[in-house]
């Protein structure tokens, strides 16, 4: 037995040395932040650059602006919005992610209101598309609860944001689509 045991061994440490004498064991360096694709897999720094030559494009701005909403930066956000021509900014689908990005920023109130302008630019015209349509008014219905509950910042009190959630996808509300 003490024979079989060594070979047993020898053999095992054998194959490890095998291994590792021709395996690639070459370790790269890993990005501390990995890079994430934007809206439709772009990269963060195509829509940046997008941005930064066309400001005053909607699909640009919108684009740029969801992308750091989705990697959960909404000042950055805020900011490229506030960036924006005045006629982006009214924009109901820019709008949206302003009331959007506000409202991450601790400013319901605020968010309330952009939330209720870009409802009421999409009621009164037939440009916007349904989604919009049921985006802004969900959208609406939401804020009116959380500013109802008295919550400014929804970090500060999640359990309340969620039940104002709750409360605003219980209520019925009737879309027109043209």
């Amino acid at each position: 037995m003490g024979m079989r045991f060594w070979v047993a061994n020898g053999l095992v440490l054998g194959g490890i040395a095998l291994v590792t004498g021709f395996a690639d064991l070459e370790v790269r360096a890993t990005e501390v932040l990995p890079r994430q694709a934007g809206a439709g897999g772009v990269a963060i720094e195509q829509l940046e650059t997008g941005a930064a030559l066309a400001p005053g494009s909607i699909p640009t701005v919108a684009a740029l602006a969801g992308a750091y909403l989705d990697r959960d930066q909404p000042g950055l956000a805020t900011a490229v919005i506030e960036k924006a021509p005045l006629s982006v900014r009214e924009r109901p689908e820019v709008a949206h992610l302003y009331a959007r990005a506000l409202f991450h920023r601790g400013r319901a109130r605020e968010a309330l209101a952009v939330a209720r302008d870009a409802s009421d630019s999409c009621g009164d015209s037939s440009s916007c598309p349904a989604w919009l349509v049921a985006k802004t008014v969900q959208q609406v219905a939401f804020f009116e609860q959380v500013v109802a509950a008295g919550i400014d910042d929804p970090q500060a009190a999640p359990v309340a944001t969620r039940a104002a959630y709750e409360r605003s996808t219980h209520e019925v509300r009737l879309v027109a689509v043209r």
